[in-house]
């Protein structure tokens, strides 16, 4: 009864991720997968739907992003074609998409909601996570210095 069921996913920052498996739309032979991260530096993992109307609103700017850090997208509880029409109709920022039909993956990384977004090292670890439509003035205040600062960081190292 007196059980606390508050559910923080704060702690999840500084974690490492889940191994995931997610079949890529444009080509269904191919798998994106935690490796895929180990490729850069950085990556944003950018979770979104097409029934989702904030997702519609950050797209311009996760597009914008696209052209200086790698995002993987993965449609949450999303119909392959819906997710084809949302690509189609808002751009297509992203460098691999995937579909999480049940929602699986996004449970296990603590997702609550679309669009959540992760920036994560090639380490795999949670370096940032963002509920809500991403803005240009969360990139620019948060996200850009966290980059800046691990980079330092590495060079420390």
């Amino acid at each position: 009864l007196n059980k606390n069921n508050d559910y923080d996913t704060k702690s999840l920052t500084g974690s490492r991720i889940s191994n995931f498996h997610l079949i890529e739309i444009n080509n269904e032979d191919q798998y994106i997968s935690e490796k895929e991260l180990e490729k850069n530096k950085f990556t944003l993992i950018n979770f979104f739907a097409s029934w989702c109307a904030p997702c519609r609103i950050e797209a311009p700017i996760i597009e914008e992003l696209s052209l200086n850090i790698p995002i993987i997208g993965v449609a949450y509880k999303d119909k392959f074609l819906d997710t084809i029409k949302f690509l189609n109709n808002y751009g297509n920022p992203y460098t691999k998409t995937g579909i999480d039909n049940e929602g699986k993956i996004a449970i296990e990384w603590g997702v609550y909601g679309v669009p959540e977004t992760f920036l994560i090292n090639a380490n795999g670890k949670i370096i940032y996570r963002h509920a809500g439509p991403l803005l240009y003035d969360v990139y620019k205040t948060e996200i850009l210095p966290l980059i800046k600062k691990n980079i330092e960081n590495d060079k420390k190292n």
